[in-house]
């Protein structure tokens, strides 16, 4: 049973029923007459809502351990997609919200952590940069205006803002935060 002043980032912990992930952690140590507070701020793993918790340094939590699992994507139906485990052939449905943004960037047998709350899938692990071929896009120039974007289409079909000297067959990196170009693949 870890102490609250051990939780970091990325622990999973139990309260009151609940199972969270600890997003942020924030540790006040005061003297004299100010006391020490460890203050959190937890995603609930099975709803996603966020909430903020206060610790004293010495609590005591309840440590979970995720069971975490290589699986590769089969197919979508609606808002589920099926993915299978490569050594067992086990298939398991997940929900289409658990892949966030990166949903539109899902290719077919790709690989991807999930983890797992006993039997239950509650979190997808996704890369934070994605490479993709440009489909379709002007004929690229050479402009000395850095400021200066025109519109492609990826081999996804996504629409994004290129700079000039970017062409078609091109494959740049898209960071999924923004949902944005980043840079070109060389």
């Amino acid at each position: 049973m870890p102490l609250a002043s051990e939780l970091r980032a990325g622990n999973v912990i139990r309260l009151e029923g609940h199972t969270y992930r600890v997003v942020e952690v924030d540790a006040h140590f005061g003297g004299g007459r100010m006391g020490s507070l460890v203050k959190l701020k937890l995603e609930d793993v099975e709803t996603g809502t966020h909430t903020e918790r206060r610790f004293r340094p010495e609590d005591k939590t309840e440590a979970v351990e995720l069971e975490r699992k290589q699986l590769n994507y089969l197919y979508r139906e609606e808002d589920v997609l099926f993915f299978m485990d490569p050594t067992t052939y086990e298939q398991y449905e997940i929900s289409a919200k658990l892949l966030g943004r990166y949903l539109g960037f899902v290719k077919d047998g790709e690989g991807l952590a999930v983890e797992f709350l006993g039997a239950r899938p509650v979190r997808v692990l996704t890369p934070r940069w994605v490479e993709l071929v440009i489909a379709t896009t002007g004929p690229a120039q050479h402009s000395q205006e850095l400021s200066v974007w025109k519109e492609a289409v990826l081999e996804n079909g996504m629409n994004v803002q290129v700079p000039l000297f970017i062409a078609t067959g091109d494959k740049i990196t898209i960071d999924l935060e923004t949902g944005k170009y980043h840079d070109r693949v060389k």
